[in-house]
């Protein structure tokens, strides 16, 4: 079976995750790298790709032309509603799920000199960041994680924020990283497979799916799917599934950080159909705040 991914050293380390997964169950398997389109363009911020899936949709074309069995995605680059003919099949056990600040120095978001460069593709991130500190530069860096910690000890940055998930994976060594204390995009640290629907390997996937970050994600990307406009504003659900109850929070934040909304809450879950019905109510108690209906006007404008 043939397993598409990016061809970054993080992606290829994800789908070996997948490939021995599935090897377990006595499939045998291929990695074949595929470059997407914000592979090939790195200098456009994500947020002007549409929505489309820049790491995704190239992946997605090759596997509904039959030039793959299945493709690997960090989670929180898929968008929520998938082509048709193709699913989600499942996702391995998730690592961390928050942000660490990477300096040269090692430090904090407080104790960054004023006016520093800060290194982000996310809008999330970047209102976030904001909100603490009004007087910090963000800008727009993309590339690997390589390439971005490489422009970072060129002096090309101050700071970078980078998924905590992507760095212990690479196994990097970066003692200054300091953990950032936020919220989260939906489906960060988690490494999903992506199949034709009705497929041998989708059935094999299933089998090795990790159900308690199955469940987080659910409820996760329902909220962002009720959302309904993906990575173009700064929005951050985090989910915790544990002894079979499904705790939710979440945040919509204005582009500059001057305000934001949460909420969260909890209840027992089983089945996805719990966890995205979780999901659904959180984005209810949200959906009303003035915040977040000018920002959804905003938007669609």
């Amino acid at each position: 079976m043939i397993l598409l991914t990016r061809g970054s050293p993080l992606a290829r380390i994800q789908t070996r995750g997948w490939m021995d997964a599935l090897e377990s169950l006595g499939a045998e398997t291929t990695l074949q790298a595929v470059s997407t389109h914000g592979d090939r363009d790195r200098t456009t911020p994500l947020p002007c790709f549409g929505g489309f899936g820049a790491f995704v949709k190239a992946l997605e074309e090759k596997l509904l032309a039959g030039e793959g069995d299945g493709a690997v995605h960090s989670l929180k680059d898929v968008p929520v509603a998938q082509p048709e003919g193709l699913v989600l099949a499942g996702v391995l056990p998730r690592g961390p799920v928050g942000d660490l600040l990477v300096t040269r120095e090692g430090l904090s978001l407080e104790t960054l000199p004023p006016g520093a460069r800060v290194g982000s593709s996310s809008l999330r991130r970047t209102a976030q960041g904001l909100r603490v500190r009004k007087d910090l530069r963000f800008l727009c860096c993309r590339g690997n994680v390589q390439t971005r910690l490489r422009k970072l000890e060129a002096g090309e940055l101050d700071a970078l924020i980078l998924a905590e998930a992507g760095v212990r994976r690479l196994g990097l060594d970066l003692p200054g990283a300091v953990r950032l204390p936020f919220l989260s995009t939906p489906g960060q640290g988690a490494v999903a497979l992506e199949t034709r629907a009705g497929s041998v390997l989708e059935s094999l996937a299933r089998q090795t799916n990790h159900l308690p970050t199955w469940l987080e994600v659910c409820g996760e990307r329902q909220v962002l799917g009720a959302f309904g406009k993906g990575c173009s504003a700064p929005v951050a659900v985090q989910g915790r599934y544990e002894g079979g109850v499904l705790t939710l929070e979440a945040e919509v934040l204005a582009l500059d950080g001057s305000q934001s909304v949460g909420a969260s809450l909890g209840g027992p879950a089983g089945t996805e159909e719990e966890a995205r019905a979780l999901g659904q109510t959180l984005w209810d108690s949200l959906a009303e705040a003035p915040l977040v209906r000018r920002l959804l006007e905003e938007v669609t404008a």
